[in-house]
């Protein structure tokens, strides 16, 4: 009696230490993240992504983007880039770019991915640090 309470023991212990199988499902990204102090007085009007080809035969991602200004405006914006992975891919310049917009006034942003890898992005608009 004693053995096949031990037997059932050690079975359901080891078995309810087994690990669940890894499984890597993408996230999905908003495309656009924009701080709500930037939204007040700025509505990104456009927002579009193109590939650029290379003599190679590769592709860069290019984004470009309006931004219209309720008001006289100062913030940041920066890009940032990822792979097929869902992984990061650093570029040089990565940290946040200032502009000001007046009030009316709409502004043409673009940027262009730092590797061939590059097949999704996120833009954040923020107030200046």
């Amino acid at each position: 009696m004693k053995a096949v309470l031990l037997t059932s023991l050690l079975i359901f212990g080891l078995t309810g230490c087994a690990s669940p199988p890894v499984t890597t499902v993408p996230t999905d990204r908003q495309e656009l993240k924009v701080d709500p102090e930037v939204s007040y007085s700025t509505d990104v009007t456009e927002l579009f992504k193109t590939r650029l080809e290379q003599p190679n035969g590769e592709s860069l991602l290019q984004v470009q983007f309006a931004l219209e200004a309720r008001s006289n405006s100062e913030l940041a914006w920066k890009i940032t880039w990822f792979d097929a992975d869902g992984m990061t891919v650093q570029g040089v310049g990565d940290g946040y770019r200032k502009a000001t917009l007046l009030g009316g006034q709409t502004r043409y942003f673009k940027a262009t991915a730092p590797s061939t890898r590059v097949t999704s992005y996120q833009l954040h608009l923020r107030e200046p640090q």
